[in-house]
């Protein structure tokens, strides 16, 4: 059984493997050519290929059909295979998987999802999901012109940690969230800080959802207070499949009630995922990929999956839902504040080639200011079979930069820069910073003297491996 994620890319893939456990072959069509080919009637399909690879089965309708399907298996009885599963990274795998890519009996390093953040003291802290023992761990590392610290430790238990974030606040005080299934086996979102991993606390749990809790994003104001946003499952009948954004913030060691950011309003199947979240003028703004089919009191102007914002003040007072794109697939946002008093959202978006009849992966942008009003939506990169990790960096003299990897034929990927001309208020011409070993997984940020510095992820011949460094 293989599973088609057309689309999408590996972080919300990877929460979807982690949230329903299927133990099966996972197929990342990021352009959309495998259901280009093979499905133009939309969604669900299902296609039964048999063992000399000839598709003898295709439905689109998959309500009572379940007599014709019975038939077409009854034809493979006469086959029987192995499939025994081994969990790597919180997923069962078959065997067959883990022998191609040549993990059956040694498990390569896979570092990814770094997240980066520049202290007053000059020190750089970048934070990434390090898989190495079958389980992945959330690791940081210190970082400064002159040296890198060992790495530390922040979660690594036998629980499945993940996707981890780091920020440091007005105070230089560094802080971590991440996804973790360490408390009966459903994933939440947890906090903590440098300083009580260094003295020994035990972490913050922010969610206490009945399922799982993914993709935790986090900021501070000029206050201390910290801000965190997240999506929940949710049952939709009898099956754990809606998705909602929600918020809390945490002062004084105290959690308020949590938010719920995404509309209420609007039927269960309008899927709400992978927000982010940043501060303007001491608002709170949290923009995500809303699976929008056009509900009633809603605009009309974007369709699924659509990049939604909203604000939050700070008393937890909800402002308006506002989209900033529109009828191509987009999500994946990312949201920052620049020093002038403007907001940045970058996402990936999937659409029509310019260039010739398929689709196209593009990294666009889009600048917001504390009145909610927007700039001109524009493309930073395009016609790409795919893209990664679009990420902020400004400063408080008006630099600014956004990285992102990209790959043109789906196989060898760059790491690139565009910088903020802050005198024009335009993105310069983007360049290349990287391509050896297929650099991804990215971010970036400003450090006290207005030095740019990077973390990514780069293939080694022991797997992938983070690198932090200055660029510029």
């Amino acid at each position: 059984m293989i599973r088609v994620i057309s689309g999408d890319n590996e972080l919300p893939a990877l929460d979807f493997q982690k949230h329903y456990k299927m133990p099966v072959v996972y197929l990342m069509d990021s352009d959309r050519a495998f259901e280009r080919k093979y499905n133009r009637r939309g969604w669900p399909f299902l296609m039964l290929v048999d063992p000399n690879g000839q598709v003898v089965y295709k439905c689109n309708n998959l309500v009572d059909r379940d007599r014709e399907l019975m038939q077409q298996l009854e034809k493979f009885k006469k086959e029987t295979f192995v499939s025994e599963t081994k969990t790597v990274d919180g997923v069962p795998y078959m065997t067959s998987t883990l022998q191609r890519s040549g993990e059956d009996k040694k498990l390569l390093q896979n570092d990814r999802f770094t997240s980066i953040a520049a202290g007053t003291d000059g020190k750089i802290y970048a934070v990434f999901t390090s898989l190495k023992n079958g389980n992945s761990d959330i690791i940081l590392r210190i970082c400064d012109s002159r040296s890198s610290d060992k790495d530390i430790p922040i979660a690594a238990t036998d629980a499945d940690e993940y996707d981890g974030t780091v920020l440091v606040d007005n105070k230089n005080h560094v802080w971590i969230c991440w996804t973790s299934n360490a408390v009966d086996n459903k994933y939440q979102i947890y906090l903590t800080s440098l300083k009580d991993v260094r003295e020994g606390r035990q972490s913050i749990v922010v969610s206490k959802s009945q399922d799982d809790t993914m993709h935790g994003r986090i900021t501070a104001d000029d206050s201390g207070t910290i801000w965190i946003t997240y999506y929940q499952w949710h049952n939709m009948g009898q099956i754990s499949r809606d998705k909602e954004v929600y918020l809390r913030k945490y002062s004084n060691d105290t959690l308020s009630e949590e938010i719920h950011i995404s509309p209420s309003d609007v039927p269960v199947y309008e899927d709400h995922t992978d927000p982010s979240i940043s501060i303007l003028n001491g608002q709170v703004f949290v923009s995500w990929s809303w699976d929008f089919h056009q509900p009633k009191g809603y605009t009309k102007d974007a369709k699924e999956p659509t990049i939604f914002v909203r604000t939050i003040s700070q008393d937890l007072a909800l402002g308006k839902t506002f989209n900033l794109s529109g009828y191509r697939i987009d999500a994946a946002p990312m949201l920052s504040s620049e020093y002038n008093n403007n907001l940045w959202c970058a996402w990936d978006s999937l659409g029509p080639s310019q260039k010739e009849r398929a689709y196209r992966k593009n990294l666009y942008a889009r600048s917001l200011n504390a009145n909610n009003t927007l700039g001109e939506e524009f493309a930073v990169a395009q016609d790409l079979v795919n893209v990664c990790s679009p990420c902020f960096a400004f400063n408080n003299t008006g630099k600014g930069a956004l990285t992102w990897s990209q790959s043109e034929n789906g196989k060898e990927w760059s790491l690139w820069k565009a910088e903020y001309d802050s005198d024009n208020s335009c993105w310069k011409q983007p360049i290349m910073l990287i391509s050896d070993g297929n650099p991804r997984f990215g971010s970036c940020v400003y450090d006290v003297k207005g030095k740019l510095w990077i973390a990514y992820s780069v293939q080694t011949n022991e797997g992938r491996k983070v690198t932090v460094k200055q660029v510029d």
